[in-house]
């Protein structure tokens, strides 16, 4: 899994630097903060919250922005550690590890929180309690809560395979945006009426190994927009 997490804090140092080569800079704990609370309410809004009309709820939309999320986090950790190896092994990491695994052993987190997540019987709410506590924490900046509380949201909603395969995956994308004009408006999310990300998901569930991703996503993406 470390080996997993660093590739990944890799490809999102790689990301932040085709944005900006001085991200480190020019951006502070407080951007990644609103960037990852405004995704936190995107995937609060893919399951059935509103009492006052009918919701479909859509999973793999949740998976999506949960990693859109680890984007944010995953530059957080970067932010704040000055290498690699101080990031992978940080406690934000080491909180976030926790929450995936379910430990709740030695924890400096508040019990009411736990108590009221173990005793949620229902998954929509669950995630929904869960993504409201990352938000929450993220604006106290109490970063273990928060990574801790983003584990258990991972747990809940796919596989740490699957966060891996789809964080790479959405990472190509976003350099296929960021080359095609993101910044610059250029770019369009929509193609045929469905957004990429939905194309992407497609992609990734098809794959078989992450090697092959690059090829399959940035070939799927040209082909769609010659069509």
């Amino acid at each position: 899994m470390e080996e997993k997490i660093k590739h990944m804090l890799e490809l999102q140092d790689q990301l932040n630097r085709k944005i900006n080569e001085n991200w480190r800079e020019l951006r502070t704990e407080d951007d990644f903060i609103r960037a990852a609370w405004i995704e936190c309410a995107e995937l609060v809004d893919s399951l059935p919250w509103k009492w006052w009309k009918k919701q479909t709820p859509d999973l793999d939309n949740v998976k999506i922005e949960v990693v859109d999320i680890w984007h944010f986090l995953l530059s957080l950790a970067l932010l704040k550690n000055k290498s690699l190896d101080e990031a992978v092994n940080s406690y934000l990491i080491t909180y976030f590890k926790q929450g995936l695994n379910e430990n709740f052993q030695n924890l400096n987190i508040d019990p009411v929180h736990i108590h009221h997540y173990l005793g949620e019987t229902d998954l929509y709410k669950k995630l929904i309690y869960t993504a409201e506590r990352v938000v929450e924490n993220l604006l106290k900046k109490n970063f273990q809560e928060a990574m801790f509380f983003f584990g258990l949201l991972v747990k809940d909603s796919m596989t740490f395979d699957e966060l891996y395969y789809l964080y790479i995956g959405k990472n190509i994308l976003n350099h296929i945006r960021q080359e095609e004009g993101y910044k610059t408006g250029h770019y369009k999310k929509s193609i045929n009426g469905l957004e990429d990300n939905h194309y992407l998901l497609q992609v990734v569930k098809s794959i078989n190994s992450p090697e092959e991703l690059e090829e399959k996503i940035r070939d799927t993406f040209k082909k769609l927009r010659e069509e």
